[in-house]
């Protein structure tokens, strides 16, 4: 028997009886229904509990992490102290440095600590609260530094009979050095461990929230799911009188509800389903053959060269997806009003292109957009344009017969082939341009490698025979013509030389072995040549150079070898590339030969002056100079344009 319990208007309520209002009853029932009716609001507040806690651990994480960025770096940079210290001692204790350069070392190494000292990254990880170990620390490492350790330095260094005392101080301030180190390295340390203890809190408070959600999913969503699916499952297998059993007020009630309606609304839409999927079917149809289209367009102007019979398949291919019979690709030049036809699939008597007779050729190339122009009784043109990157190229218009209208996907599909031949005509143009520039870069090399060497070389030769005619024509002695004959004599040596030089570098090839077998190949070239010892020291792995580059350092390595053969007289020979900090490379050549006074280019001599032009090329610089145990060394630094800078930084 239930008992109702009326709390009458004046009278005081029971003791340890709560009486709520009218307002807050109406809102617990609503709430306590809401929360019975409702999957998501009870999975959401576990997934809101789970996201809250998780935003706690990241927000807490994030606060300590912030709070520990710069400590590790902060502790390098303390520890580095300890090195700067030992270096200003070893400084001051240095026995073979004259005074001024003791001092000037000195002052590099004082500064040096006094940077690392006012570090931000370490003066920002001190607390800036005077009471802690840590901030007591770093003062009292400062306050030794600048009272003691720094003038004791320089008084050192100016009067030795301080250095022992000095040296003395070092050892007591390292370890003062060494305990801010170890504070730090506690303070990063205890700021770990907090965050650990934090996140471990908060992953057990997650694993409960989620032990929970699991079980609300198991029973209230699982299970439900599971007897939709086996509902699902008869229906599938054509038994249209299964019905869901949950029908309850929540949302998988709701669904349930919902799914018994499908179900009896199914039967009768059946029937109809058939010619529904016919329709589907034909539209899959289509757009496979607009995809097969496409893809066929794209291999063929992929594979083969663009020419006159891969644009007739082209257009044959099209004309059979969209289901015209006259179609036409012309070309078209800027700047021209007319169009040359390239291929077209029916010819009128005059052998022109069926639709130039009832249609401008000026027309077609009105407007860049796909455009159509009715012809009266000859039916209408549709004008496809052939373009790529904003360029047209030329346009492919189509015959339409009277009464008949292209369906919108057709005009798509006619408008991507159309793309795809622009693209196609611009990369064939694209291609005879870099042809047509390459060939002119390559008649320029060789007109500016001929003029540098062999003509200049001619030139003077043809100064000599000058000299050599006049000398004759006034009857002189046989010293002086022997002379310009032996110069002459030794001008064509060189000239010859340079041929073969010439001959060489034009057949030159680094195909795609790369520039170190490129350079294997010079050096064993040289050394069979020359009988030189030659060796090879390449340390560019992982720095790329243009195949321009490589040809250039390759030809200058050639030259300099060249001359150690010619010139020198030398026994070994060494090619060096080293790279550079800053991404640059440096090539050596060194030889154990006579050396050389000057490096200047001597008489129709031309191998420094083509060396320096090649460097120039490479925006560098080419140094020839005598070393100093003996021989001469050809330097060439440069910066490649394709240098990756974290080769260049691991390998310095």
């Amino acid at each position: 028997m239930l008992r109702r319990t009326r709390i009458f208007r004046g009278c005081p309520p029971r003791p340890g009886r709560t009486v709520r209002g009218p307002i807050e009853t109406t809102t617990m029932k609503l709430g306590n229904q809401f929360w019975k009716q409702s999957i998501l609001v009870r999975l959401g507040i576990a997934m809101g509990l789970i996201a809250l806690l998780a935003l706690v651990s990241i927000v807490s994480s994030a606060i300590l992490t912030e709070q520990s960025e710069g400590k590790a770096g902060a502790i390098n940079v303390a520890g580095s102290l300890r090195m700067q210290s030992y270096l200003i001692a070893s400084t001051v204790a240095s026995l073979h440095l004259e005074p001024g350069a003791k001092r000037g070392l000195l002052e590099d190494a004082i500064d040096g600590f006094e940077a690392r000292l006012e570090n931000p990254v370490l003066v920002g990880s001190v607390p800036r609260d005077v009471r802690t170990p840590l901030r007591a620390a770093y003062q009292q490492v400062h306050a030794l530094w600048v009272q003691k350790i720094r003038p004791g330095a320089r008084a050192a260094a100016a009067d030795r009979s301080d250095e022992q005392a000095f040296l003395a101080s070092v050892p007591p301030f390292v370890a003062d050095v060494d305990r801010l180190v170890t504070l730090l390295e506690d303070d990063l340390e205890s700021r770990i461990r907090a965050l650990r203890l934090y996140q471990g809190i908060a992953l057990f408070l997650i694993l409960c929230v989620i032990f929970v959600a699991m079980y609300l999913m198991h029973t209230q969503v699982l299970v439900p799911l599971k007897d939709l699916l086996a509902s699902s499952s008869a229906v599938r297998n054509g038994d249209f009188s299964v019905r869901a059993t949950n029908t309850g007020a929540d949302e998988l009630g709701q669904l349930g509800q919902a799914f018994n309606y499908m179900v009896k609304d199914l039967s009768s839409m059946y029937s109809s389903l058939e010619s529904r999927v016919a329709e589907k079917t034909a539209e899959l149809e289509t757009t496979n053959r607009s995809l097969e289209l496409l893809y066929n367009t794209t291999r063929v102007l992929a594979e083969k060269t663009v020419t006159n019979e891969t644009l007739s398949q082209v257009l044959g291919d099209l004309e059979r997806a969209i289901g015209v019979q006259a179609g036409v690709i012309c070309a078209h030049e800027a700047g021209q009003a007319k169009g040359a036809p390239l291929v077209a699939s029916l010819l009128a008597a005059d052998g022109r292109p069926q639709h130039c007779r009832v249609s401008r050729c000026a027309d077609c190339f009105s407007s860049d957009a796909m455009r159509e122009r009715s012809l009266g009784a000859e039916g209408a043109v549709i004008s496809v344009p052939l373009a790529e990157g904003g360029r047209v190229y030329g346009v492919m218009p189509f015959a339409v017969p009277p009464g008949r209208r292209l369906e919108p996907w057709q005009l798509k599909l006619a408008e991507a082939v159309g793309r795809h031949v622009g693209t196609a005509l611009a990369t064939a143009r694209r291609a005879e341009e870099r042809h047509r520039i390459a060939l002119l870069e390559e008649r320029s090399v060789i007109a500016r490698e001929l003029h540098d060497s062999l003509a200049q070389s001619l030139s003077y030769l043809k100064i000599q025979v000058t000299r050599l005619q006049a000398l004759l024509g006034r009857g002189a002695g046989q010293d002086e013509v022997s002379g310009i004959v032996g110069e002459l004599k030794s001008g064509l040596s060189n000239a010859y030389r340079q041929l073969r030089e010439l001959l060489t570098t034009f057949r030159l090839r680094i195909e795609g072995r790369g520039l170190g077998a490129a350079l294997e190949d010079t050096v064993r070239e040289f050394s069979a040549r020359s009988g030189l010892e030659i060796r090879l020291h390449n340390q560019l792995t992982g720095v790329e150079l243009s195949s321009g580059e490589e040809i250039h350092v390759l030809q200058v390595i050639r030259e300099a070898l060249s001359n150690v053969e010619h010139h020198a007289h030398a026994k070994q020979a060494q090619v060096s590339l080293l790279p550079e900090p800053g991404g640059r490379v440096r090539v050596r050549v060194d030889d154990d030969g006579r050396g050389i006074g000057t490096a200047q280019a001597r008489t129709h001599h031309y191998g420094l002056v083509i060396m320096r032009d090649r460097a120039a090329s490479l925006n560098g610089t080419v140094d020839v100079r005598q070393r100093a145990e003996g021989g001469t060394r050809v330097e060439l630094e440069f910066a490649p344009s394709k240098a990756l800078p974290q080769a260049m930084s691991a390998v310095a």
